[in-house]
């Protein structure tokens, strides 16, 4: 894999660190273990270039955007198989993924073409600014570092880097160590779209080090936005604090899934096994705490292990798959442990249970009372449905609200007036009613409450957030005639 640091091809000789797939654990390729140097390097590169770039007109620094969604179309084959290859999820959720790279770039396009400033109102005569004019204008912030998740690395690619630019910031990404290619990919289509390469730098590596540790406190950087683990963010922010780097931090979560008595089960199973079994359950948003209400909780999980028995679990790309693997064997081992640890608990295993290398077949773990871990602040980032069974609507709220966490809840309900007062009182950011909590429309002001991160990530506020605002004044300009 070619990588291009200040415009050149980058040849030092560096630790290489394999790739894997992880279906296989087959190497499909090597990257560098950047070192500090390399670094300075990028960042360097990025801060000369801001200048130039963000002197460019909106509608030029669009367009090139656009020309790079038209070369990701053209690659998307090649570029969705790759995914697949480095992720483990399957080729159709590559295609989906990549398709879903165009349509946020092509939004963020659309809003940074039309962002407007304000106009005052008049002054006052007592203070003196009465005869001022006072507009105000959306700059960018300077170099921008992204750092990308492994679960939806061409998604956050676009969600991240591409509102940076769009709005005249340059930027230095670092892709996932555990799956980096798919993104160098779309580094080289934006060069190819136009985009000056000192504007965009990638650098690879690990997170522990140069590439992660050193990047995000490096003062040359002005924002940086990561989506990552709770302890992740927090070890950034600190980081960062030194140089009052702006920071955005998507992090942890533990949705709450709420099943009233009066739900329709069946849409709600569907809507659970959407939410949850997307790409192996490996979804920050994904639903991950199922509060059922005890009224239904027996036939609720009669349909869903039902429903479970239908999915296809094997080859990513093989015709017919429906849940590939998780990002490595190591992740699929942490989610056997968690398992185990729930059951020692007191939950028991109604279904599934069972590792194969990087694969865990879909688990519902019945029996989970408010108390163990996986119904506070336990993490499960894999297909494990965790059944709790509730007998009112404050009890589900008091049981959802006792996490750490709040990025998005869910509840189901034919009662509207009910449904919607549940909302009301959960501590997240996002409520979905009668539809899981894996909806992230690429409008949507998406974050969460309390430890789940800061700031909000979408068509709708990005820009804002990834922009400053300066205020234009003309003094005394109204004159008497």
């Amino acid at each position: 894999m070619t990588i291009r640091l200040n415009g050149r091809p980058f040849a030092e000789k560096r630790e290489m660190i394999p790739v894997f797939n992880p279906a296989d654990n087959t190497v499909i390729d090597f990257v560098p273990n950047m070192v500090e140097r390399d670094i300075d390097e990028a960042i360097a590169a990025a801060g000369r270039a801001f200048s130039e770039w963000a002197g460019r007109s909106q509608w030029n620094r669009s367009q090139i955007l656009e020309e790079f969604i038209r070369c990701v179309e053209r690659e998307k084959d090649e570029l969705a198989r790759l995914l697949s290859d480095e992720t483990g999820k399957p080729l159709g959720e590559a295609q989906g993924e990549l398709a879903a790279c165009g349509i946020i770039t092509k939004a963020y396009c659309e809003r940074a073409n039309h962002m407007y400033g304000n106009c005052l109102p008049k002054g006052n005569e007592a203070l003196g600014n009465y005869n001022d004019v006072v507009f105000t204008r959306r700059e960018p912030i300077g170099v921008f570092g992204c750092i990308i998740p492994f679960n939806f690395p061409a998604a956050m690619f676009a969600h991240k880097l591409i509102p940076a630019v769009v709005v005249g910031n340059t930027a230095v990404v670092k892709p996932p160590t555990e799956c980096p290619l798919t993104l160098l990919r779309l580094v080289e289509c934006l060069y190819k779209a136009g985009m000056p390469e000192q504007a965009v730098q990638a650098v690879t590596g690990r997170g522990a080090g140069a590439a992660g540790s050193y990047l995000v406190s490096h003062p040359g950087l002005n924002a940086l936005s990561m989506t990552g683990s709770e302890a992740a963010g927090l070890s950034i922010y600190q980081k960062a604090a030194p140089n009052l780097t702006r920071v955005f931090l998507e992090l942890g979560a533990n949705d709450a899934f709420i099943v009233m008595e009066d739900a329709d089960l069946d849409l709600a199973v569907k809507e659970a096994m959407m939410s949850r079994l997307l790409y192996a359950g490996q979804v920050c948003c994904g639903s991950k705490r199922f509060l059922v209400h005890e009224g239904c909780l027996e036939l609720f999980v009669e349909k869903l292990i039902t429903a479970l028995r239908q999915v296809k679990m094997g080859d990513p790309k093989a015709p017919g798959t429906t849940m590939g693997c998780l990002i490595s064997e190591a992740a699929a081992k942490q989610v056997e442990a968690q398992v185990a640890h729930t059951m020692e608990q007191g939950a028991d295993c109604a279904f599934g249970g069972h590792r194969s290398g990087a694969f865990y077949e879909p688990t519902v773990l019945t029996g989970v009372t408010a108390g163990m871990d996986i119904a506070r602040d336990m993490e499960v980032f894999g297909p494990v449905f965790s059944i709790i069974s509730v007998g009112s609507a404050e009890e589900a709220v008091q049981i959802a609200n006792q996490s750490r966490y709040g990025l998005s809840g869910a509840v189901f309900s034919e009662n509207a007036k009910l449904a919607l007062s549940i909302a009301e009182r959960l501590e997240t950011a996002t409520v979905v009613v009668n539809g899981g909590t894996d909806y992230r429309p690429p409008e949507l002001a998406f974050g969460g409450y309390k430890k789940s991160g800061i700031g909000r990530e979408g068509v709708s506020r990005t820009l804002e957030e990834m922009t400053q605002e300066k205020n234009f004044v003309l003094k005394d300009v109204f004159g008497k005639l």
